[in-house]
């Protein structure tokens, strides 16, 4: 697991741009049992800054967590063709808490392959923030 960029000399902040850095640590914490145990790939997005995956998700995506969480997610790992719908729903579930939506996207892998992905974008307030909760799974 890991979450956070690199910052402009190549070190990793961990996530604590933003002032979320304690929330991520909380919300690591507390849905460590799914990010460690769960078959299917899972990430928790707060920002481009703030997000951290489980091993499968970043083995789908043909990268380490560490890797994955170093770049800004709709841009690199959604097909240009597809970013306008994932950010429609993000707004919507996310934004407007809505509830979860269940969709299909092309997907972007780090070796620029694409492959067909499906995911449960699901709702969450943790520490007063919305917050992004994902399964994400070839579809």
């Amino acid at each position: 697991m890991a979450h956070g960029h690199d910052d402009e000399d190549g070190n990793h902040d961990h996530g604590h741009d933003h002032d979320h850095g304690d929330l991520m640590a909380e919300l690591i914490e507390h849905f460590e049992p799914v990010l460690e145990h769960c078959p299917q790939g899972v990430y928790i997005w707060v920002d481009d800054d703030n997000m951290v995956c489980n091993e499968p998700l970043a083995d789908l995506f043909g990268c380490t967590p560490d890797e994955w969480a170093s770049k800004p997610f709709l841009e690199s790992y959604v097909d240009p063709k597809d970013q306008e719908m994932f950010a429609n729903h993000y707004g919507k579930s996310i934004g407007e808490l809505q509830g979860p939506v269940r969709f299909k996207f092309k997907a972007v892998r780090a070796d620029g392959k694409t492959f067909l992905a499906e995911t449960d974008m699901i709702p969450i307030t943790f520490g007063g923030h919305a917050v992004a909760y994902h399964f994400v799974r070839k579809a």
